[in-house]
């Protein structure tokens, strides 16, 4: 009985000391992101991306996200996906913004030339390959 009742003890010190390292390590990501919005302005392509609110910020992720997995996607179907936080009109003002800021480039689909595809440029996967890794390293 003596040894369940300390293997039960051990158990709980177990549990108690994740459950701080846990709060540890959200404490470490609020406080990463609060200063990587507040003070990162080394990253243009990243400031520009966060400075219109909530779309910008998911066109940004939308755009790495289908880079990174080698899918393609449409202007219109950007477009479509991100109408939800902001105008049509707002959201292609915002991607030609991009474009002539040389954070996003704009190709002409191979297999049906009326399609556009938009793509990050190199500064803007360099600068998100920079973030990415500060922020993972961030939580963990």
């Amino acid at each position: 009985m003596l040894h369940l009742l300390c293997i039960c003890r051990y158990l709980l010190y177990v549990v108690i000391i994740v459950h701080k390292l846990q709060l540890i390590s959200m404490s470490k990501l609020a406080k990463y992101l609060i200063l990587d919005l507040e003070e990162d302005l080394s990253k243009p392509s990243i400031k520009f991306f966060r400075s219109n609110g909530a779309y910008g910020y998911i066109l940004w992720l939308t755009i790495m996200d289908n880079f990174y997995s080698k899918q393609k996607m449409t202007v219109d179907e950007l477009v479509a996906k991100l109408e939800k936080y902001a105008s049509r009109r707002t959201i292609l003002d915002f991607i030609y913004k991009g474009v002539d800021a040389k954070f996003l480039e704009k190709k002409v689909f191979p297999d049906d030339k009326r399609k556009v595809l938009i793509e990050p440029t190199d500064i803007t996967i360099k600068e998100y390959v920079i973030w990415s890794e500060n922020f993972i390293k961030s939580v963990t």
